[in-house]
């Protein structure tokens, strides 16, 4: 007995990092997502047992034209899980994980989860589809469950949390729509396509929108429609990309003002300190303020 209180006591002594501890866990799943879109989802499910590093998080930030750096290349070829967006959105990604390969890596990407939820014209941006982000939320819960089981009952626990947030989500857009049922809307980029087959609405002059997004020049007949369809307001809303303008784009928006047509900006990222659902409450929030305005 004495020899045992004198080991406690000895242990006592001894520093905390010296002690056998339960703190002292395996380090945090490392998750690179290509987009903050992604990478605050892979938070919201992983938690503290995550370190997620998102490479394109400056809503400033064409994606379209993003070149990623050697720093960018170190960081994908140590993740363990990889996301991005797919349907050339993010190819950068796709080259690096390519010339990265890691047998163990897992790679989740949004627009392969489904191929139902892609729209019949490729839009690329598949992550205003709040299908999309369950995708993506329930198959990153899948393999961080099998990546760590000890916290298989946390990461259930957070998907839970985010599919009713998501449910709120739900429940806006279809509000969104009641209000306003079966709009004409236009854009300067595809970007909320997703989205407004959620609300619905249809869109008019896509072929000009694919044209600015793959950098084309519209024809000056696709030209003279869509400002034919703001001059003499055939559209409820002009949507407009707040990371792509120039002066065609900005020049559209003065007419869409000047004729009356209410004007939306709109990122193709979750701003910081902003999370996904924040994000697309936000969105239908600045609509809604438009469309009230505009009456």
């Amino acid at each position: 007995m004495k020899t045992r209180a004198l080991l406690l006591s000895l242990l006592m002594l001894l520093p905390l990092s010296l002690l056998p501890s339960h703190a002292a866990r395996a380090a945090p799943i490392a998750i690179v997502a290509a987009e903050s879109t992604y990478g605050v989802i892979a938070q919201a499910i992983g938690g503290k047992q995550v370190k997620v590093d998102s490479i394109i998080n400056n809503p400033n930030v064409d994606p379209h034209s993003f070149e990623a750096t050697p720093a960018v290349a170190r960081k994908v070829a140590k993740a363990q899980i990889a996301l991005l967006n797919g349907i050339g959105y993010d190819d950068w990604m796709s080259k690096m994980l390519a010339a990265n390969p890691a047998p163990h890596r897992q790679v989740i990407v949004a627009a392969e989860l489904d191929p139902a939820l892609i729209m019949p014209d490729r839009n690329p941006h598949v992550f205003y589809d709040p299908l999309v982000a369950l995708k993506v939320a329930e198959k990153l819960t899948q393999l961080l469950q099998q990546a760590d089981p000890t916290h298989r009952e946390v990461f259930a626990d957070n998907l839970q949390r985010f599919k009713a947030q998501l449910s709120r989500l739900n429940e806006a857009q279809a509000a969104l729509a009641k209000r306003h049922p079966q709009l004409k809307v236009t854009a300067t980029e595809p970007v909320v396509g997703y989205l407004l087959r959620q609300l619905g609405w249809t869109s008019l002059g896509e072929k000009f929108q694919f044209d600015v997004m793959n950098d084309t020049e519209p024809s000056p007949a696709e030209v003279a429609r869509y400002e034919d369809n703001l001059r003499h307001h055939k559209v409820a809303v002009l949507f407009y990309n707040r990371q792509v303008t120039d002066p065609l784009t900005d020049r559209l928006r003065a007419l869409a003002r000047s004729s009356g047509v209410p004007v939306v900006g709109v990122d193709e990222f979750v701003p910081p300190k902003t999370d996904y659902v924040q994000w697309q409450m936000q969105t239908l929030a600045s609509i809604e303020h438009a469309l009230g305005k505009a009456h």
